[in-house]
This record gives C-alpha cells, sequence and structure tokens, in this order.
C-alpha cells in the first residue's frame, strides 16, 4: 500500500542541499521519511520542523543530535572503527604511522567512526597517529590527502578509510606511488568500487555494515507508527562485520557485499 520516492544529495557535503530537500519532500505531507543525515546539527530544524508538522521521520545510517525522530537505527560506528584500528595495528606490526580518513567533521557517522579508530591505535604506544583529515567522502579529495601524506611521512605503514570513496581514493594514490604492497589499509564498506582493489590486496579488510537490515527494519517502524502503534525501542544498532581473505567466500559475508547485481 506504500509507494516509496527516494531522493537524496549527490555529495555527503551538500548539507545546505539536503536541508532544502527535507523541508520541500515535507511540505508535500508524505506518509513518512526515512533518512540519514549529512551533518548530525545542520539537520535538527528541519527534522524536527517535519515531526511538529506530523510527518513522522526514522533515522537511519546517521542520525541528528536531536530526541525528535521517532526512532534511529544505526550501524555501531564506533565499535567498527575500534575494530577497524585494532586490525591495522596488527597489519602493521603495531608499530609505524597511521593516517585516519574521516568523512565529515558534522557527521554524526563520521565522528563516531573516527573517535572508535583513534580509541584504538591509542592503545599501541608504538604507533604515531596523524591528525584526522576530513574528506566529505570524496576520492579525489582522499587521493590527494594521501599522497601528501605519504610524501612528507615515509613512515607511513597504515590507513584507515571511513568510506568507501575515501578508501578508493587512498588506494590510488598507494597504488601511483608503488607503495600499496608495504601500506595497509583497512575501510568500511564493502561497495562495488572497493571488492576490487580489496581481491587485488590493496586493501587488506572492510569493515562492512548491514544496510538492508536497516532499511527494512526502518519501514517496519514507519508502518507501526502510520498504523497508530508505538515503537518501544528508539535506538537500534546494528553490529558490523569485518571482511578478511580468510573469510571472504563464506555465505554470510557474501550477503553483506554491496556487488552490482544488488543495485
Amino acid at each position: 500500500g506504500y509507494k516509496i520516492d527516494y531522493q537524496g544529495v549527490a555529495r555527503e557535503s551538500e548539507i545546505a542541499g539536503q536541508v532544502s530537500l527535507v523541508q520541500n519532500i515535507v511540505a508535500t505531507k508524505p506518509a513518512g521519511i526515512l533518512m540519514a543525515a549529512t551533518d548530525a546539527k545542520a539537520l535538527v530544524p528541519p527534522v524536527e520542523a517535519a515531526i511538529k508538522a506530523g510527518v513522522p521521520i526514522i533515522m537511519v545510517d546517521s542520525g541528528v543530535d536531536s530526541d525528535a525522530p521517532l526512532a534511529s537505527i544505526t550501524t555501531d560506528n564506533f565499535d567498527g572503527a575500534y575494530q577497524a584500528g585494532k586490525l591495522l595495528a596488527k597489519l602493521i606490526g603495531e608499530k609505524g604511522t597511521v593516517l585516519n580518513l574521516g568523512i565529515t567533521a558534522g557527521s554524526e557517522t563520521g565522528i563516531q567512526r573516527s573517535e572508535g579508530f583513534i580509541k584504538a591505535i591509542k592503545e599501541f604506544p608504538n604507533i604515531k597517529l596523524l591528525p584526522v583529515q576530513w574528506t566529505s567522502a570524496e576520492a579525489a579529495t582522499s587521493m590527494n590527502i594521501t599522497s601528501d601524506f605519504s610524501t612528507s611521512n615515509p613512515d607511513l605503514t597504515g590507513v584507515f578509510s571511513s568510506s568507501a570513496p575515501t578508501a578508493v581514493g587512498a588506494a590510488q594514490a598507494l597504488k601511483a606511488k608503488g607503495v600499496e604492497k608495504k601500506v595497509k589499509l583497512v575501510t568500511f564498506d564493502p561497495s562495488p568500487e572497493v571488492l576490487p582493489l580489496f581481491e587485488e590486496g590493496v586493501i587488506q579488510a572492510i569493515i562492512a555494515q548491514d544496510p538492508y537490515q536497516m532499511g527494512y527494519r526502518g519501514v517496519e517502524l514507519l508502518d507501526t507508527v502510520i498504523k497508530g502503534g508505538k515503537i518501544e525501542q528508539k535506538k537500534t544498532q546494528i553490529p558490523v562485520a569485518v571482511i578478511t581473505p580468510e573469510n571472504y567466500d563464506k555465505p554470510e559475508v557474501k550477503k553483506l557485499l554491496q556487488t552490482p547485481d544488488k543495485f
């Protein structure tokens, strides 16, 4: 009985564009909205206005700094990044210099992934952690940053990428400099553009979310609200899976891969 209309901005950095988009959609009085925020603070006013206007909103993947959304279904981004940090430390022998490529400083997801990674790396005294570099999840930006930092830090041994486009940019930079065997790269998101780089060994591990479950559960909750029901649990965090060459072919991992046939 529902019709789905998918809309979004072209880039993570188009925060003002998403604010306008939400305002315009709310004006059409939809039955409900499932939304991932590009910025945790900037999207608070349009989300709160929507709720006040009677349009139910449930956040998925990345939330806002407000209790107004009826529910929030996210990945446990902090723990996922923490696991990534521990794994990267092991891959580089617990020594050297590592680069932290973040999404945006205003994104709830970006902040949690950066903080989780930092916490893990701080447990290893022989690893030097460079200041987080925000990329807006842009491959070109990530490539330039990785290239510059690998030049200025010849002892660079590891890179943490907090998104798929960031990983692609970092991998391109490492390959261009011929250091893809020396510098270990761990990223979030088994997206179509990431998988070939993982299969050829440029990316050593991938932290996988379960976007299917986020979307599915989000629609279930919207349906509950629309039909007059009550949401018992406002916040849900879905665990991540760590993909390595050792478990890549397992069925439970295969279902998390964002292969082209799933789009």
